[in-house]
């Protein structure tokens, strides 16, 4: 396991390398102007996190991202476990997530807006709508393909409902769970700073399409690659965590 992990840190460090070296090549062939090369990008980064107001806004998108990710990732693996723990339910049901995620979710911001309103509650809801059904799908198909040993294992032991999915369904799923939870992360990062870009006064996202209108290549480059970072670890955790279960 030691070796491994050594070799996969050894790959990751190599496609970094590779990645920063193929930037810096484009942004010669291209123009400083048009791409901002590596290391100045690293500079605004550095500089941004030094200002109390990207601070500030940096604080006001965490705080309506963790906030969508929790009621996503809870109320997908609560609607993925009745879903697919329970076929008269998931069958007339089910088929809505699929539509939703196949539908683009600007259509539903006027709605969002019309609901919540500007701030916090409209970026959370925006979220959720991004995280929740990729999560509640990935967690249904996981429990409906589930060997039925186990179902007949909750049967013998006389447990109830609840019991049976909460002892039993989803422990023996969480590799699939948590490899929903991934794309759910992501998801919600780009509900809610889509949600910011749209119709908000503060928040990344918000400083973000406030970059792009003034044309402020540091500070756009510096914002993508600090979203890249963030969802890049993020996904490397639940990742490792996956394969954990699986082990």
């Amino acid at each position: 396991m030691k070796r491994e992990s050594f070799g996969r840190i050894g790959d990751i460090a190599l496609a970094c390398a590779v990645s920063v070296l193929l930037w810096e090549c484009l942004s010669l062939a291209v123009g400083a102007r048009t791409l901002t090369p590596p290391l100045e990008t690293a500079q605004r980064i550095f500089a941004l996190l030094g200002q109390a107001g990207f601070q500030n806004d940096l604080i006001a998108t965490a705080r309506a991202y963790f906030g969508a990710l929790a009621i996503a990732m809870a109320g997908g693996l609560a609607l993925g476990t009745i879903f697919g723990g329970w076929k008269a339910i998931g069958e007339p049901l089910e088929p809505g997530l699929h539509v939703l995620v196949a539908t683009p979710k600007v259509a539903f911001y006027p709605v969002i807006l019309l609901l919540f309103g500007l701030g916090d509650a409209a970026k959370i809801a925006f979220g959720v709508l991004h995280g929740l059904p990729p999560v509640a799908i990935i967690t249904a198909n996981a429990i409906r393909e589930l060997n039925p040993i186990y179902r007949k294992a909750a049967l013998t032991l006389r447990l109830n409902r609840l019991h049976t999915a909460w002892r039993v369904l989803v422990p023996a799923v969480m590799p699939e769970i948590l490899g929903g939870f991934r794309i759910g992360f992501g998801q919600v990062l780009l509900g809610v700073l889509v949600g910011e870009m749209f119709a908000s006064s503060r928040g990344v996202g918000h400083l973000l399409m406030a970059s792009i209108g003034v044309d402020d290549q540091p500070t756009i480059l510096a914002i993508v690659t600090l979203v890249f970072l963030f969802a890049g670890t993020g996904s490397a955790v639940l990742l490792a965590l996956a394969e954990r279960r699986k082990a």
